[in-house]
């Protein structure tokens, strides 16, 4: 049976930069690190593929250099009932393949050393007074921690039996040609954020992305829900149908995804002894769901704590919910999670906030970055229609 000092469930983005933090902090943990995930690399992801600056800076950190094609958002705007704003910065973020941009990550690991194996699920976790057993798919280990970095349906935390109650989100999304579509106004450089479906009952937003899709020009459109409110209904599938429609897309020629999105909640434990979770198995705002950059650093959270750990014998991990509420992430995710809650169950006031560009500032999704940010304001001719 191998032994290894960390075992890291889940080779996404949160679990690779977990696993590349670990060696910058100590690098004679290389190959004393066991990075699995179950899926083959490269695989796909249902996932926009927004990579914001936020993200940037931690991947600059971990030394990784992201060389993919891309398509950079100049202008987003932003679609209310009242009218639009529209936030205008040249690259102020840029759309990338998650499939590439996932396996690049995954092949930098194991470039530095981490045993790193994909096509290998994790089934069992086994506790003993000393140390986890950890039963795979393919194998048998040995380990002092387990970093579950397995996404919203994490594995770790259904077998340490760690709650998700009343936290989930659901996201859904197609990709499109561009010719297929009616979108008025729109560019390659132009990321649409709908929230003017708030006044039709639905706690979220549909988005419009550029996509780096080969082939012709192309777009990701979604929808996303935060239900926040015990007595909500919506029939989310049905209404993003009548969207995508008026968007002059026909929802029937495209094959729709959903997945489940975790929402990141304060209080909520995503630790125990000698279990950490991160990235995704531990919650995103659920302001926009953006998950690339939390799950980027909530990696780095998890490994200087599981570095910690190892220094000190502590296994207990009893601060890390405090560890990752005090980090910029955590004070990120917590601020957007305050504006969910008002936009999303009081979307009047939001509205006001938005048209104002209060929410903007506030929120560092798409903060400026130098005095070429400008924001515009342009009132809706009719309040009534709210296509984009």
């Amino acid at each position: 049976m191998q032994s290894f000092e960390v075992i890291i469930v889940g080779a996404g983005p949160s679990g690779c930069a977990t696993a590349l933090e670990l060696i910058n902090l100590d690098h004679d943990l290389a190959n004393r690190i066991l990075l699995l995930d179950k899926a083959i690399f490269p695989r796909a992801k249902l996932c926009a593929g927004g990579v914001i600056k936020d993200a940037d800076s931690v991947l600059a950190h971990l030394g990784v250099q992201v060389d993919l094609p891309s398509s950079p958002v100049h202008f987003s705007k932003f679609v209310l009932p009242t009218g639009s704003l529209t936030f205008s910065q040249s690259n102020h973020f840029r759309v990338v393949s998650r499939k590439q941009f996932d396996n690049l990550l995954f092949e930098t690991a194991r470039s530095r050393g981490v045993v790193a194996r994909d096509g290998e699920e994790l089934k069992v976790i086994t506790r003993t007074p000393r140390e986890l057993i950890v039963n795979t798919s393919k194998d048998e280990y040995r380990t002092k921690i387990v970093i579950g970095a397995d996404g919203s349906n994490s594995t770790v935390r259904r077998l340490v039996k760690l709650g998700r109650i009343a936290r989930l989100m659901i996201a859904m999304e197609i990709f499109a040609p561009q010719s297929e579509t009616d979108i008025s106004n729109f560019s390659n450089n132009m990321a649409i954020f709908d929230l003017s479906v708030t006044s039709r009952g639905v706690p979220g937003y549909c988005w419009v992305f550029p996509t780096v899709l080969e082939g012709p020009p192309a777009v990701s459109l979604g929808i996303m829900a935060t239900p926040l409110c015990k007595d909500e209904t919506f029939q989310l599938k049905t209404f993003f149908e009548d969207w995508l429609k008026r968007q002059g897309v026909n929802p029937h020629r495209f094959e729709q995804k959903s997945h489940p999105i975790l929402r990141y909640e304060p209080r909520a434990p995503v630790s125990q002894e000698r279990v950490l979770l991160t990235g995704d198995a531990a919650g995103v705002d659920p302001l926009f769901g953006e998950g690339i950059s939390s799950a980027l650093a909530l990696g780095i959270i998890a490994a200087e704590s599981a570095v910690d750990a190892i220094k000190t014998n502590d296994f207990s991990f009893s601060n890390y919910e405090m560890r990752i509420r005090s980090s910029s992430i955590g004070k990120t995710m917590r601020r957007r999670r305050f504006l969910a809650r008002r936009l999303y169950t009081h979307p009047k006031l939001g509205s006001r906030y938005l048209k104002y560009g209060w929410l903007l500032r506030w929120v560092t999704l798409l903060h400026p970055h130098g005095s070429t940010a400008n924001l515009t304001w342009q009132p809706s001719k009719d309040v009534s229609d709210f296509s984009i």
